[in-house]
């Protein structure tokens, strides 16, 4: 116990402590073949095919139906992008026939959120009920789909489609050739990719690709909002990163990032998807791809862990390599919130080995405490239940015997969460 106390007495009072240091490369492929979405507690990366999916739809919460379009392009020498292209028709229903020549609407993904893909971007914003694609009818909990769409694939091919309705947790989708032959449909139950924000469906093989579980950015190609130079916007598809739902940026410009504080721009942290984007690297034709060097970037993933940020090269399209540096700055916890029920906690030993103990600062007694551990796709592991008395306490936990790797282990008292990171050795 006088150890755990002298834990205690060493933290800092600061919402952050700095750990380590480490240079990442992320790489999309030549001529940014692939989408590579980048796990910061682990640096595990899964790369996807641009081709390999379609539509994206949200997983999160009965109230969140975004459906977004995979805008993801390779960049060919000399050769037009094979870009997957999707328009809203005038049509009145599905059975009605097709004319390439009348699709004049092409919708693209909104960049503020995941929940307003561009399946959802003709959303009434006066009616709280209308996601774009459909609308959502209280009396029997479901959103029923009123749009028909049409989609150009990246082979050229062309197929009409409509969201039928969203019920049960079951996005219902059905699609078709033009004259109404090979028509298909597809079921895309949000229960089977628990752990994951998003389920990405692909018109080619007609299904969707098994879960990507944990991510907290994406670097992708994409298309965004830019000037033509004669005042015009048009769409116009770049490189870039994307970060997850749930994930919080600040972008922090001017500044010497070895010495920049997440203390002072933490109230800048914003939701939008797009506050790394694009424009972090700078394109010369004498001197190619460039790098400020006063920006920094203060990351906030879901679990409360805080990275920082400096990018510091990118390769383009020979390799479609990013390289940055991560520095750990540690979780940002209920500690902070002087409505807390907690004063601090640690973990020791952390990496674990076998068993561990949890130490942790009660300002008055609970009886009814939960403690979980999740893995980073958020399944819990392991729970139990503890009463705590005010002041410092200590829980002896199990040997779970998980394998090697980063897991999150959480105190709660009713909506007062604690979040501690845990390595298991």
């Amino acid at each position: 116990m006088n150890r755990l106390l002298l834990l205690f007495i060493g933290m800092h009072a600061t919402v952050i402590i700095a750990t380590a240091q480490n240079f990442i490369q992320v790489a999309m492929g030549q001529g940014y073949r692939q989408q590579a979405y980048y796990r910061l507690s682990d640096d595990a990366v899964t790369q996807l095919a641009n081709e390999s999916w379609d539509l994206a739809f949200t997983t999160i919460g009965m109230r969140d139906v975004g459906i977004s379009v995979n805008e993801s392009t390779t960049s060919v020498t000399g050769a037009p992008a094979p870009e997957l292209k999707v328009f809203l028709t005038s049509a009145a229903s599905f059975a009605e026939l097709m004319d390439t020549s009348k699709l004049t609407t092409r919708l693209f993904n909104d960049e503020s959120s995941w929940e307003k893909g561009a399946l959802n971007n003709m959303a009434n914003p006066a009616n709280p009920f209308d996601f774009g694609w459909g609308v959502y009818n209280p009396s029997n909990n479901t959103v029923v789909g009123n749009c028909i769409f049409a989609v150009q694939l990246r082979n050229g091919a062309y197929k009409k489609f409509t969201i039928e309705s969203l019920a049960g947790g079951v996005y219902n989708l059905k699609y078709a050739n033009f004259d109404g032959s090979d028509e298909k449909t597809a079921a895309i139950r949000r229960s089977d990719f628990t752990g994951s924000t998003t389920a990405l469906f692909s018109f080619t093989s007609g299904a969707t690709l098994p879960a990507l579980g944990a991510w907290d950015l994406v670097f992708c190609r994409y298309f965004t909002l830019l000037d033509d130079g004669l005042g015009n916007l048009l769409n116009y598809p770049v490189t870039g990163v994307l970060s997850n739902h749930g994930v919080q940026i600040a972008r922090v410009k001017g500044v010497n990032p070895t010495t920049a504080n997440f203390n002072n721009y933490k109230d800048s942290l914003k939701t939008r998807l797009d506050v790394i984007g694009y424009d972090w690297k700078t394109f010369g034709f004498a001197t190619g791809w460039s790098i400020p060097n006063d920006l920094v970037y203060f990351v906030k993933t879901p679990d409360n862990q805080v990275y920082k940020l400096v990018f510091i090269d990118f390769e383009g399209a020979s390799t479609g390599i990013s390289t940055f540096e991560k520095t750990e700055l540690g979780i940002l916890s209920a500690v902070n919130n002087p409505h807390s029920t907690f004063a601090e906690a640690s973990i020791y030993p952390n990496p674990v080995i076998n068993e561990a103990t949890l130490a942790f600062m009660l300002k008055q007694r609970q009886d009814n405490l939960q403690l979980l551990i999740r893995d980073l796709a958020g399944r819990t592991l392991w729970q139990a239940r503890a009463a705590g008395s005010e002041g410092l306490n200590a829980i002896t936990l199990p040997a779970l015997n998980l394998p090697k790797g980063a897991y999150l282990l959480q105190i709660i008292n009713g909506n007062d969460i604690l979040t501690l990171k845990m390595m298991q050795q």
